[in-house]
């Protein structure tokens, strides 16, 4: 065998050599049946293949919302490929390689489409791009998420770090933690040191591991209860791939002992032995879901006719309404059980009339009629309930309700994940709140001033700007993170700004602000506001940030409170500058513009005299506006 395998060799070594090195030849058996290349292949030319990136450090998957570049056409480095929406935001992906599109394998609109996925193929000589006509990766997973570009939405908004196991099999139940995206352009990393041993209790917030990434040394936060059951990957381990399994978590300490022995091998056998169900058993559930959604007519005292599922009808009954009120939302008109449920949240009530007939059912004869009469297709209902049919009062009020229109928009992956990282903040930050007014009438008058001396035109909003930044240098203690077991306080003052836009709400971030001119921060205000509104931020402009500001003054709020941007520890909500009478030296009034501002501090990081020292900081820069021009 040896021997014939070497002649194949000889044979075919000049264009083996040609196209990959020797050393990854690999001899399985008589012949050559593996060849592992990584951009080149034995039949087609010269090429690589172009993966979705981590555009964001949380993001785990994106939708491919267009592509700016078709089959064929020429690329160079920092051209946009496509743009792909992520937990944060649309953004473009862009070129590192010059070359010629050769293949688009993820088609425009895909959604869910993972990080390292093939995304696309790319050449270095326009004349191979025919080659590529008919190219599919070898993948399985490549090939079934390719072929369903309109998946269905994601459910869940919450960046997932931990990927739920079976929970049958010899392991009780865990979860798999997998290495995240610490960076945007991370696509693997080192493993510097372990924070916790088998056996240790973590908690939301936790620091298992130091990661270290392409741009720094970061911590691996857990999002969940449980205990370590199992370290997967040792301390020194390097060049470790996204989505790899580093340790598995467990809800029970008791579970500990059982994951000894555990493999990702051995899991997977076991997941797939006791999550298989028989297909009959499967068959017969969904005969069952369909029986019980599908409609039946039923004919209401009106004598028109209604279209109900039985759990719809019962569910009317055991809550005593009558289906005459309700609005169908299912097949052609049809009510079922959450239409009900809708109708009672509405609070209208009508009581239900004498049960309606099933039309399949016999109608009984009436006693006043004769023998020899025609049996009619409905019963005539008594006086009494005729006459309480006549007049629903509530059942006309509550057709209105049901009847108003409306529109049910899905959730895109922005607005997912501000949804979840809000409610995260609210629930696991202690907040606390300190509002301050400030005198405004030196700001407004050396803004008027500075304006008429320069092109760009400076906001309030840029001197408020430049009064937190250098507020966050003279108190920095209001300038830190709350990371689990350490609190990171940062040296430079990266300002966060909020923007609303179509897509949701977005943190452009002025760098360093405390360093930079009023007309600096008011030219790239601008700017990232701009870029905001059309989708166009890159990652490195919205990512991190140290202390956030909104400002809804323009809109006339008074004052409000904001929900803290995690992992910042604080942020400052604005309000409009207006007119207040206020007594002067001698107690006589006088008019002041005045603004009322309030601080939202984490009391793990910043206690509550050092935000009331951070805001005195704040107003005196404020109302001494000199001072931001030094």
């Amino acid at each position: 065998m040896l021997k014939h395998a070497l002649r194949v060799m000889q044979v075919f070594r000049p264009k083996l050599l040609h196209c990959v090195p020797l050393q990854t030849l690999a001899i399985r058996g008589p012949l050559f049946t593996n060849i592992p290349v990584s951009y080149f292949s034995t039949s087609l030319p010269k090429h690589k293949k172009l993966e979705m990136p981590a555009l964001s450090p949380t993001m785990e998957a994106g939708n491919i919302q267009k592509y700016l570049k078709k089959v064929g056409d020429p690329i160079t480095a920092g051209d946009v490929l496509c743009e792909v929406e992520t937990d944060k935001a649309t953004v473009g992906f862009e070129m590192q390689d010059e070359g010629f599109l050769a293949q688009i394998l993820v088609p425009e609109g895909s959604k869910g489409v993972k990080v390292g996925q093939l995304v696309a193929v790319i050449v270095p000589k326009q004349s191979d791009v025919a080659s590529f006509a008919n190219f599919k990766d070898s993948s399985p997973e490549q090939n079934s998420a390719a072929s369903k570009p309109a998946a269905q939405p994601q459910q869940s908004s919450t960046p997932q770090r931990t990927q739920p196991a079976a929970t049958g099999g010899a392991f009780p139940k865990h979860s798999k933690l997998g290495l995240p995206a610490l960076s945007p352009t991370m696509e693997k990393g080192n493993l510097m040191k372990w924070l916790v041993k088998e056996g240790d209790k973590i908690s939301p917030g936790d620091v298992i591991c130091e990661i270290e990434t392409d741009k720094a040394s970061v911590g691996f936060e857990v999002q969940e209860d449980g205990y370590i059951a199992k370290l997967m990957v040792p301390a020194g381990t390097k060049d470790i791939k996204l989505g790899t399994i580093l340790a598995i978590s467990t809800p029970k300490k008791d579970n500990v002992p059982s994951f000894a022995n555990y493999t990702l091998e051995g899991a997977a056998a076991a997941a797939q032995t006791t999550q298989a169900q028989p297909a009959q058993q499967q068959q017969q559930q969904q005969q069952q879901t369909i029986i019980n959604e599908t409609p039946i007519q039923t004919v209401s005292q009106s004598g028109q006719r209604i279209f109900a599922s039985p759990l719809a009808k019962e569910f009317a009954k055991k809550n005593n309404v009558a289906l005459e009120f309700v609005r169908g939302t299912g097949i052609d008109g049809s009510i079922v059980k959450k239409d009900v449920e809708r109708f009672l949240s509405s609070g209208s009530k009508p009581e239900v009339q004498q049960q309606q007939q099933v039309i399949s059912q016999p109608q009984q004869q009436q006693q006043t009629q004769a023998p020899t009469q025609e049996q009619p297709t409905q019963q005539t209902p008594p006086p009494t309930q005729a006459k309480q049919q006549a007049k629903p009062a509530s059942a006309s009020k509550s057709v209105a309700i049901e009847g108003n229109p409306y529109v049910d928009t899905e959730l895109t992956n922005m607005r997912q994940t501000i949804a979840a990282r809000l409610l995260e903040s609210k629930t696991t930050i202690p907040h606390y709140y300190l509002t301050m007014t400030v005198t405004m009438d030196k700001v407004l008058k050396v803004r008027e001033e500075l304006n008429k001396l320069q092109k760009v035109k400076i906001s309030v909003n840029d001197f408020i700007i430049k009064a937190s930044a250098l507020a966050l240098k003279d108190v920095p203690q209001a300038n830190s993170q709350w990371h689990g077991t350490f609190i990171r306080k940062f040296t430079n003052a990266d300002i966060s700004i909020a923007v609303a836009t179509d897509a949701g709400l977005i943190t452009p971030i002025v760098f360093n602000a405390s360093s930079k001119g009023l007309g600096t921060i008011a030219s790239t205000v601008k700017e990232l506001a701009d870029k905001a509104k059309a989708n166009k931020l890159k990652p490195q402009e919205f990512i991190g940030g140290t202390f956030t500001i909104s400002n809804l003054g323009m809109f006339g709020i008074d004052q409000f409170i904001a929900v803290i941007n995690p992992p910042q520890s604080a942020i400052l909500a604005v309000g409009k500058t207006s007119k207040r009478f206020v007594p002067d030296e001698n107690g006589q009034p006088k008019v002041e513009n005045q603004m009322d501002v309030t601080l939202s501090c984490d009391h793990r990081v910043v206690d509550g005299a050092v935000g009331a020292q951070w805001l005195q900081r704040f107003k005196f820069y404020i109302e001494d506006p000199n001072t931001l021009l030094l």
